[in-house]
């Protein structure tokens, strides 16, 4: 197994939807490593984190990278857009209370990895309360 990761940009400030995700491939079982989220603007956020309760569908997803070059091209997708979006989790395995501070925000580790096992299993960043119009999420997989 090898080391990816990728950082994407999201603006979706809607209470109670998805801001972004990162999904398994059909092919494989990443887990996740890592999460990170920065606020890019002085807004107060919630956010929570949990396994989508449907299989979304993602619009131009952005493969992670290896952070090793010599490894494969990465399988396991991140998003901000979806033809299905990923729905509520069930229960959420971390909140994050982001104050309204530019550059403030928080770096959740899974130290045994938090497995997407299924295909097309995805975990999600939801936005439990009002969000910030530009926030930074990074992830990091092992797959």
């Amino acid at each position: 197994m090898a080391i990816y990761s990728s950082s994407s940009l999201t603006t979706v400030v809607t209470t109670t939807v998805p801001s972004w995700d990162v999904k398994a491939a059909a092919t494989n079982e990443p887990a996740v490593m890592e999460i990170g989220t920065v606020n890019g603007a002085a807004t107060a956020c919630t956010y929570g984190y949990g396994r989508s309760a449907n299989t979304p569908t993602q619009t131009a997803p952005v493969l992670l990278q290896a952070e090793d070059e010599g490894r494969p091209a990465g399988l396991t997708g991140t998003a901000v857009a979806w033809s299905v979006a990923p729905t509520v989790p069930t229960v959420f395995f971390r909140r994050s209370y982001i104050p309204a501070t530019i550059g403030a925000g928080i770096i959740w580790t899974f130290p045994r990895g938090l497995v997407l096992a299924a295909a097309g299993a995805s975990l999600v960043q939801w936005n439990v309360a009002v969000s910030s119009a530009l926030t930074a999420v990074h992830c990091v997989v092992d797959e």
